[in-house]
């Protein structure tokens, strides 16, 4: 039987080989059909999810219980990285699309990677730090069926299939101050697009055997991206305890990222045959056009993040925490003015990419009553929630597609806290019951996402010394 430590250090091992093995979490959303596909609803660490997804403003303050977790997605946090620090996070989706004009409906239940970040303090006495790590972006996967009656009396049968995603590899490094630091990000976006339209006639009345015919496109793509981002504190108000050094602050920090435009290299292939296809196999008949690694370019907009948080610190001769944090954050892309599909070429296998313009508003809160009391474990565990409401950068219809969630958490400490060895271990957890789509439109997706997130800090690196 394996002990607790074997485990834990299984675990990373175990995310890893997830990662690198391709994902075929069957999510069979039609959204995941346009621009580069579901955007992951929250790709964030699990303690920001919990949050909202609110991270611009996000300090290492407000991590709560012992130990932290990284912050990656405003790089100007790496400068307060205070331990070396392991972090991986996994999500549960279930998901129940319907459509309301045909009162139909479909589960799917899908487990998937979320992220492997590791954060390491460059040097304590400059405040500098540095992280890189790996996650997804987007997903793409999909197999829809669709009957099309005709004039002529046949039954045309459309299967629309489609997988792939986006997925990015960086690394960061950030600079703080006494009440302000900067960072950037950059690294390596990379993925695919593979779609199928498989076409044949059903249900044929003059008895006339036709092949099925299939267009299949497969884009690569890969390109360098750079984040850049700000974070600041300024104190409000401070009030020292009587007969003590301890003290209570009231501070508002603010934050700010972007993510500046991309242009991605790109190959695509393009196949149109006749045939016999099949879940289990293809047999092409005759091959009408195959067009290999055509080059092209895939365009990405910018996305622009600025939040601010009002939260309550208490310091004493033991350390400073946050005991409760209000924070609120502004997202937006410009998806539909910005982006550009293969070669500029929005049709792909007769379907046009309907996006548009995206916007986020998160709102989240955070409460710890005070990790320093460890006879009451529960006084140490980080309470959060949040709200996130806005509009998908996905267009399918014209009418807007809004998406929106409740989000709860919390940070749980596994370990016992030890002043003599600085190790912590903090499991994260954070779910989110949300909707996508309204009454406007045909298709509604409602999902529930659980993230299981992980994280693992030491004191690394250190140079020994003797008195």
């Amino acid at each position: 039987m394996l002990s607790a430590k074997k485990i834990i250090r299984l675990i990373p091992i175990i995310c890893l080989m997830g990662f690198v093995q391709s994902v075929n979490a069957q999510i069979n959303s039609p959204f995941s059909r346009y621009g580069l596909g579901n955007e992951i609803y929250i790709s964030q660490n699990a303690t920001s999810q919990a949050m909202g997804g609110f991270t611009a403003a996000y300090t290492t303050s407000m991590n709560g219980s012992f130990g932290q977790s990284i912050n990656f997605n405003n790089p100007a946090s790496f400068g307060s990285i205070y331990l070396t620090t392991f972090d991986l996070g996994v999500n549960f989706t279930n998901t129940k699309l319907k459509q309301e004009s045909k009162n139909q409906q479909e589960k799917s239940n899908y487990l998937t990677p979320n992220y492997l970040v590791i954060g390491v303090p460059l040097s304590k006495e400059k405040k500098m730090g540095m992280a890189f790590g790996l996650r997804p972006l987007t997903q793409v996967n999909y197999s829809i069926n669709e009957l099309k009656p005709l004039a002529t009396g046949d039954t045309l049968y459309n299967n629309y299939v489609g997988s792939g995603g986006l997925n990015q590899v960086f690394l960061g490094a950030g600079k703080s101050w006494k009440n302000i630091s900067v960072g950037l990000t950059t690294g390596v976006n990379f993925g695919r697009k593979n779609i199928q339209n498989i076409k044949s006639l059903d249900y044929n009345p003059d008895s006339t055997y036709l092949y099925q015919t299939m267009a299949s496109t497969n884009t690569i793509y890969s390109g360098v991206f750079l984040n850049l981002g700000i974070l600041g504190e300024t104190t409000l108000k401070s009030k020292t305890k009587a007969k003590t050094t301890d003290k209570t602050e009231y501070s508002l920090s603010y934050g700010a990222t972007a993510t500046l435009d991309q242009s991605m290299s790109a190959k695509q292939d393009r196949l149109r045959t006749t045939g016999i296809f099949t879940t289990a196999s293809e047999t092409p008949i005759d091959t009408a056009s195959y067009e290999k690694e055509i080059p092209g370019k895939v365009k990405i907009p910018a996305l622009i993040t600025a939040g601010i948080a009002l939260h309550k610190k208490e310091i004493s001769n033991r350390g400073a925490f946050d005991q409760w944090v209000i924070g609120i954050q502004l997202d937006r892309a410009a998806w539909r003015n910005k982006y550009q599909s293969y070669n500029g070429n929005s049709i792909e296998n007769g379907i046009t990419d309907k996006l548009s313009n995206a916007w986020m508003m998160r709102l989240g809160v955070q409460f710890c009553p005070n990790p320093y009391d460890f006879e009451n474990y529960f006084s140490t565990v980080t309470y959060r929630a949040g709200y996130y409401t806005g509009k998908d950068y996905i267009n399918f219809d014209n009418k807007g597609l809004t998406i929106s969630a409740f989000t709860i958490g919390m940070g749980l400490p596994i370990r016992k806290y030890r002043s003599y060895d600085y190790q912590y271990t903090v499991i994260n957890l954070a779910l989110q019951m949300g909707q996508r789509g309204s009454s406007v439109n045909d298709f509604k997706e409602s999902f529930i996402q659980f993230t299981l997130g992980y994280s693992l800090s030491d004191v690394w690196f250190n140079k020994r010394k003797y008195d």
